[in-house]
């Protein structure tokens, strides 16, 4: 939050000003957004208090969810750019959460919720792996090559090491592509496999909070392998016989 204050700031990328250049026409929302981002923030965060504390089947936990959601939404007003996956995901996690949860929650609402999320995080993955075979870029390593090397999303250590050694580029992005567009396999594999998949996610993610600053994803992606993990076993008890979704 403290380093977001510097980016509403007058001379931040997210001044008023300028984004609201962006919308086609005034927006009075944008207006009155403006000023009281952290107090939006300060909203969002109590709602994931909340959350946290109280779960998000019953009351208190409603009232998170429509917290956290609505301070997510004013604040995609608000900035209007730079957003990214991971933002998407909480968006669509917490609108799917809330409509399982409120007005009263059921086991068959649950268990639509926890399915459609995991469905939605290995559609993510499958797409991200396979949009990026389908570019020449990726796919002779300059692309790899071109990120780590960004103001933005770079590691100048990084991107020395990968300067030297001879190749490494090209082959660790096929190896995020291959990841990313096999992702969808463990659905159809054992538990243990389930579980080494999700770890080295995780693993994956916590590279690029570090290397890239994608601290989102790790939050955001992560938070939703349980229900990756719970579709996976429905499937696996479907397949055997012993079970259905």
């Amino acid at each position: 939050m403290f380093a977001a204050r510097r980016t509403f700031s007058t001379a931040g990328v997210f001044h008023l000003d300028g984004v609201q250049g962006l919308h086609w026409k005034p927006s009075r929302l944008l207006r009155i957004l403006g000023g009281r981002e952290m107090a939006v923030l300060g909203i969002g965060a109590a709602g994931c208090l909340a959350l946290i504390l109280a779960g998000p089947w019953g009351a208190t936990g409603v009232v998170g969810l429509v917290l956290a959601l609505s301070a997510r939404l004013a604040m995609a007003q608000r900035r209007i750019i730079g957003g990214d996956g991971a933002e998407q995901l909480t968006t669509l996690t917490l609108v799917v959460v809330l409509l399982a949860a409120a007005p009263v929650s059921s086991p068959q609402r649950i268990q639509f919720a926890v399915a459609f999320i995991g469905g939605q995080v290995i559609l993510a993955y499958l797409t991200s792996g396979v949009s990026k075979l389908a570019s020449p870029l990726w796919r002779n390593g300059s692309a790899m090559t071109g990120i780590i090397h960004t103001q933005t999303y770079g590691l100048r250590a990084v991107a020395l090491a990968l300067d030297r050694i001879p190749r490494s580029s090209l082959i660790l992005g096929w190896a995020v592509m291959l990841f990313e567009s096999a992702f969808v396999l463990l659905l159809f594999g054992p538990h243990w496999l389930v579980i080494a998949v999700l770890a080295c996610a995780f693993i994956f993610h916590l590279g690029c909070a570090v290397v890239m600053g994608l601290n989102d994803f790790l939050l955001a992606f992560p938070a939703t392998f349980p229900c990756v993990l719970m579709v996976a076993q429905w499937l696996s008890g479907a397949v055997s016989g012993g079970g259905s979704v």
